[in-house]
């Protein structure tokens, strides 16, 4: 696919790597060239993101029922129709995307987490607080987390958690994007989390741990078939 089929209004993925981290943005396509898509300016706080000559930037867009994924693209800003814009250019052709492939690892550990609340001030500064809240966090992608919790929140709410590992404390980032009601849990709602901003080591880290999970599965296989 090329950049410029994109369509107007639709919505567009900015995926950033940057010094140990990885950020997740979701802007709007406000207009195409033959190279290039400009977006919302994606913006927090009233200041326009900065991206940086280092970032490792990709973005990704929906078109009908498939994903298509650019990596490496450069990234600018610009105005149009009189507004400031974000501009996002590649001259790779867009490859199809699968978000699929990000697997899905069961977790199932307690957890505190921090529920944030952003409110303007005096001055009209945006100003984060806190609210901690138990919740069992049932399996983590690089893309997202389920959980289970019994905190009313809504979609939109943001929400973060450090999990203690061998590669050290992973602090993710995100935004709740569905909820259910749950039965037959001691909590009563499982929530959808799709991550903002989580470190480099969790990929790596849900690597090694469905390595080890799968070599538990065949160990076990191995021994049963011994045994008969």
């Amino acid at each position: 696919m090329q950049i410029r089929e994109m369509q107007i209004g639709k919505m567009l993925e900015i995926l950033v790597d940057r010094e140990g981290y990885h950020y997740r943005f979701v802007s709007k396509v406000e207009g195409t060239a033959e190279k290039a898509v400009a977006v919302s300016l994606i913006a927090a706080q009233g200041r326009a993101f900065h991206f940086e000559e280092t970032d490792d930037i990709s973005i990704i867009y929906r078109g009908g029922e498939r994903m298509w994924k650019w990596e490496h693209v450069r990234a600018g800003m610009a105005r149009l129709d009189g507004s400031a814009v974000h501009t996002f250019s590649s001259k790779e052709e867009g490859k199809i995307y699968n978000r699929r492939d990000a697997f899905r690892v069961p977790i199932g550990e307690s957890l505190l987490m921090r529920r944030i609340i952003q409110e303007e001030d005096e001055t009209g500064e945006l100003v984060e607080t806190e609210k901690s809240f138990k919740a069992v966090l049932s399996d983590l992608s690089v893309s997202g987390a389920g959980l289970y919790a019994n905190e009313d929140m809504d979609v939109g709410t943001i929400i973060e958690f450090d999990m203690p590992t061998s590669m050290g404390i992973l602090n993710c980032r995100g935004e709740i994007v569905r909820k259910t009601d749950v039965y037959d849990k001691p909590f009563q709602k499982f929530f959808g989390c799709d991550f903002t901003m989580t470190k480099k080591e969790l990929e790596r880290y849900l690597f090694e741990r469905q390595r080890l999970m799968l070599q538990k599965e065949r160990g076990g296989e191995g021994f049963r078939l011994k045994g008969k």
